[in-house]
């Protein structure tokens, strides 16, 4: 069982090299890390009570987009920090990812540096104003 005081990060990717990939090096950072294949996945299994740290999202599913997820939760009124992974980087697509919330958007294939500082800033923000719902 995970320290309740370790972060969690949520990855939601339907590529399961990518997310793999992802989970172990949260993992190896010492974090709690879930991976969900789609956005449905992931509210099937939310608990508004314990919302991740960080939420690393893909942008383009077969189902709810990304972009839908993250406008879904708002107006659940849930804020999750997102960071945004994606391997078809479009502008409209990305401006409107950040429109919802995004903090950062990465096109794949991302350096684990690149990606670790994000979660890394994304987490000690959060620690000092913690994530809130309405």
């Amino acid at each position: 069982m995970t320290d309740s005081r370790t972060p969690r990060i949520v990855v939601i990717d339907d590529d399961d090299t990518v997310s793999d990939a992802i989970q172990l090096l949260m993992q190896l950072r010492g974090w709690e890390a879930k991976r969900y294949r789609s956005c449905e996945d992931f509210i099937d299994q939310f608990d508004q009570e314990e919302p991740p740290a960080c939420m690393i999202l893909d942008l383009y599913f077969k189902g709810m987009s990304g972009v839908e997820l993250q406008q879904f939760l708002a107006e659940q009124g849930v804020q999750i920090p997102t960071i945004v992974l994606t391997a078809w980087p479009d502008k409209a697509l990305s401006r409107q990812a950040v429109e919802a919330g995004a903090i950062e958007v990465f096109t794949k294939p991302v350096s684990s540096d690149r990606l670790l500082q994000a979660v890394e800033s994304v987490i000690s923000s959060s620690s000092e104003s913690p994530v809130k719902i309405k």
